[in-house]
């Protein structure tokens, strides 16, 4: 049994290059927002009338940790692009619970399907760390869709991504115990560090609400790997100890 997918931002593509002040380079505003837009995959090769008209529409957007962006609920006006920093999906249920359900990194975006489908936001967005998304308005994006084949094709290709992450998500969630689904982001995070030492982007809270686990649960299994010898925790520096035995007990689990 293949471990589930890992709940790591996960970056739509390579992050653009902006520095934490979230001035680009040189040059006026206008020229900045043009620097940051050519950058994001979505919007590569688009000629200069293009991209001009899409900067001047473009709206900044500086967060601070834990500062909302969208909230579920809302009707969707735009498409977000997160350009440095990390922001939280959260479903809310009308029970009062919530769980994660995405987290993104620099590079990443959302608001999409809700903007195509012509619905409201599902999901409330939160701010993370200091953050700077890009809002683009529905109006432009949708003539951009429409007159250029490049920017139809990037679009399809999102969403068709955001769609496979969906399934297999609820593949994971259905299928898989909690020890397994820990365990799957666990290895893909050691994997992505070479296998040594990694250190958790967000809280143990934020990824155990991701994992679909409570963070009882979280910790339950964390101690029960570290007992066994499989890992080793210190604070949210994590350590993959033994691998194939981590991959055995996922198999078992």
């Amino acid at each position: 049994m293949s471990p589930p997918p890992a709940p790591r931002p996960a970056p739509a593509a390579p992050a653009p290059a902006a520095p934490r002040s979230g001035d680009a380079g040189a040059g006026d505003p206008a020229q900045r927002m043009r620097a940051l837009l050519s950058q994001l995959p979505l919007f590569a090769g688009l000629s200069e009338p293009e991209l001009a008209q899409l900067a001047a529409a473009t709206q900044r957007h500086s967060l601070a940790p834990a500062e909302t962006i969208v909230r579920r609920g809302e009707r969707c006006s735009g498409m977000y692009f997160v350009i440095y920093g990390s922001v939280q999906l959260v479903y809310n249920a009308a029970s009062g619970s919530e769980r994660t359900v995405r987290l993104l990194a620099a590079g990443a975006s959302f608001g999409e399907a809700a903007l195509f489908s012509g619905r409201e936001h599902i999901v409330t967005a939160t701010a993370l760390a200091d953050t700077l998304v890009l809002q683009v308005p529905q109006a432009v994006l949708r003539g951009l869709v429409a007159g250029n084949n490049q920017v139809a094709q990037r679009m399809i290709a999102r969403l068709s991504e955001q769609l496979y992450m969906a399934i297999a998500d609820f593949g994971a969630f259905t299928t898989h115990s909690g020890p397994q689904r820990l365990i799957g982001y666990l290895l893909r995070e050691s994997t992505a560090s070479a296998g040594l030492p990694f250190t958790l982007d967000v809280s143990k809270r934020t990824i155990a609400s991701r994992l679909n686990l409570t963070p009882a649960h979280f910790s339950r299994i964390l101690h029960d790997l570290s007992e066994r010898g499989l890992i080793r925790v210190n604070g949210r520096e994590i350590l993959v100890l033994d691998e194939p035995a981590l991959r055995d007990y996922h198999l078992s689990a």
